[in-house]
């Protein structure tokens, strides 16, 4: 957003589309304004079929219009996105707290506080 505004989003988004894999992680824990569902669609499109992308986020499919804030782009993002798509499903706890959970340490914290 910082690019755009700035009237360099073209040198920006060469960063973003020039590696063969770009990582994109937690899409989604944070929601996007019209400015940055724009962009991002933007991005994934200049990527499309051209380079790899790994994407993690928090949300399912149908949560991506409400995420984006508007329903037919999160349509478009997501279309280009699962096009080619191989998915990994991950439910169940976090990794990061499945070793204070098995100490217990966690939940003791989380019910003092």
């Amino acid at each position: 957003k910082k690019a755009y505004k700035e009237s360099r989003l073209e040198r920006r988004m060469r960063i973003y589309t020039r590696p063969k894999l770009l990582v994109i992680d937690e899409v989604g824990y944070l929601p996007l304004d019209g400015l940055g569902s724009n962009l991002f669609f933007q991005l994934i499109s200049a990527r499309y079929e051209k380079g790899s992308i790994i994407l993690t986020s928090n949300k399912g499919f149908g949560e991506w219009g409400e995420l984006m804030g508007d329903p037919v782009l999160a349509t478009a993002v997501l279309d280009r996105l699962l096009h080619h798509a191989h998915i990994i499903n991950i439910r169940g706890n976090s990794y990061r707290l499945k070793d204070r959970l098995k100490t217990g340490l966690y939940g003791n914290q989380h019910n003092n506080a």
